[in-house]
């Protein structure tokens, strides 16, 4: 059961975010990308936000995971191995992703009429 936390879905969302944070450079390099998927689904004065920030999710796990997995510090067998997987679960990529998309249009000074969703 996923509870709210600090305004996230839940405390796995909340926590990942934190550390991306922490990460020097990681989150602009994030919002780039979020501008780059903005740009992309933008079309014919439409706004596809659905789209951008499903495509947007997929791109931050996968950095999350090559980011802060390391052969040294993720186990790929036993339990601590599960507890990462349940882990990496419950986070919401989609609701990371929806911020990033959400500064890249207010950036890119995209008229919210033109955002379909």
């Amino acid at each position: 059961m996923c509870k709210e936390y600090n305004g996230w879905a839940n405390w796995e969302t909340w926590n990942v975010g934190l550390w991306i944070g922490e990460v020097d450079g990681l989150p602009d390099m994030i919002f780039e990308q979020a501008k780059k998927e903005v740009e992309e689904q933008f079309n014919d004065d439409e706004f596809d936000k659905w789209t951008a920030t499903r495509s947007l999710a997929k791109y931050l796990e996968e950095l999350c995971h090559e980011v802060f997995d390391t052969e040294d510090s993720s186990p790929t067998q036993g339990p601590l191995a599960d507890a990462i997987g349940m882990y990496y679960a419950q986070v919401q990529w989609h609701d990371i992703a929806e911020n990033y998309i959400d500064e890249a249009v207010q950036e890119l000074g995209i008229n919210p009429s033109a955002i379909v969703v």
